[in-house]
Formats: C-alpha cells, sequence, structure tokens
C-alpha cells in the first residue's frame, strides 16, 4: 500500500510508517518476541494512520468532483420500495 499510495502522502507521513516497518524487519531477523510485538504494535498504529490520511485525502477528492465517498452517485428516493414478505401457510 506504501508503495502505490506514496505519492499521496507527504514524506514526513511516509517516513512515520518506513520507520516502524524497519524495525519490524530488524525484530525478525533477532529472537526476541517482545520486540517483534512491539514492532508489529507500532508499525499497525502507523499504517491505521497513513490509511486514515489516504481515506480523508479520497474523501476529499470525491467531494471536490462532486460524488459520494461510496460510489458514483447518489440513489433517488423515489426508487426505493419497501416490501414485507408474509408467508401466509
Amino acid at each position: 500500500m506504501l508503495r502505490e499510495q506514496g505519492e499521496k502522502v507527504s514524506s514526513e507521513e511516509k517516513d512515520a510508517v518506513e520507520g516502524p516497518l524497519g524495525e519490524l524487519k530488524t525484530a525478525i531477523a533477532g529472537t526476541d518476541v517482545e520486540a517483534l510485538k512491539s514492532a508489529t504494535e507500532k508499525l499497525m498504529s502507523a499504517s491505521q494512520a497513513f490509511s486514515q490520511k489516504l481515506y480523508e485525502a479520497a474523501a476529499r477528492d470525491s467531494n471536490a468532483a462532486g460524488t459520494s465517498a461510496s460510489g458514483a452517485g447518489q440513489v433517488n428516493d423515489d426508487e426505493i420500495v419497501d416490501a414485507e414478505i408474509v408467508d401466509e401457510k
């Protein structure tokens, strides 16, 4: 994800993920389980923050283009039909 979306974020935000990623790679090479857990948690936290920034940027871009973040357009409420199925036995 970092390689694909890296150009959409600042270098500081990218470094915030690459640092913990390097720590995790170092921890994987070692035998300390606690260091591995700690590095994994740091990377997960950093990647969540990174993903949130990407989501916010996508939402801004989508709103600027005049579409919703969830799809190409809004559904017309006139087209929605509420129905109930009754099984009469």
